[in-house]
């Protein structure tokens, strides 16, 4: 799984071997069980994760107790509850494993030690929070500017692997539509 954390950080900048083993020496493993979440709402989150398999939901309960998918991270992938991470304060949204997983799990603590001793590890952290913000307002001016079947289509061809595994009524909500107009949709496509 190392090995796959390195592959997938030389996206973004070629770290040495010093390095990269300054970021490995410092994670330790986890496994989450479907279903179960890395960070729940409230909680302060003070962690950041990198998974190779499966992927997680990101959901907001409304004042009528209503799940609202906000978002969903595909592996390869590092996740965290950004705001929450950066400001100390209670994450707003659950973080939720929609597999079985096993995670390579990194402290904020030493994120922050690494970032003060390692230029390109800061580096990578601010091109992987640059994505993380790139993606967010895609999704937001999405929502505000395409048809629910363009969003969908959007969804289909960035992440096809995944698109059967996902429940309807996630993908209905992350796409801002009814289950509904989702179908109406799924049908018009085929």
């Amino acid at each position: 799984m190392k090995e796959q954390l390195r592959q997938y950080l030389n996206q973004y900048i070629q770290l040495n071997e010093n390095e990269f083993c300054a970021i490995a020496n410092l994670m330790s493993e986890k496994y989450l069980r479907k279903k179960e979440h890395f960070v729940k709402a409230t909680s302060i989150c003070n962690k950041v994760a990198f998974f190779t398999k499966g992927y997680f939901r990101f959901y907001y309960l409304t004042k009528n107790g209503d799940e609202i998918t906000s978002d969903f991270y595909f592996a390869p992938n590092i996740v965290t509850s950004y705001t929450s991470l950066i400001t100390c304060n209670p994450s707003d949204v659950y973080v939720q494993a929609m597999d079985d997983m096993k995670l390579l799990i990194l402290s904020k603590s030493d994120l922050e030690k690494l970032y003060s001793q390692y230029h390109n590890i800061d580096r990578v952290g601010r091109l992987i929070a640059e994505k993380v913000a790139i993606n967010s307002e895609q999704h937001l001016l999405s929502l505000l500017n395409q048809t629910a079947e363009e969003r969908y289509r959007n969804l289909i061809n960035n992440n096809p692997e995944f698109i059967q595994k996902i429940p309807l009524q996630y993908i209905s909500s992350y796409l801002g539509i009814t289950q509904e107009t989702l179908s109406r949709v799924r049908r018009k496509i085929k």
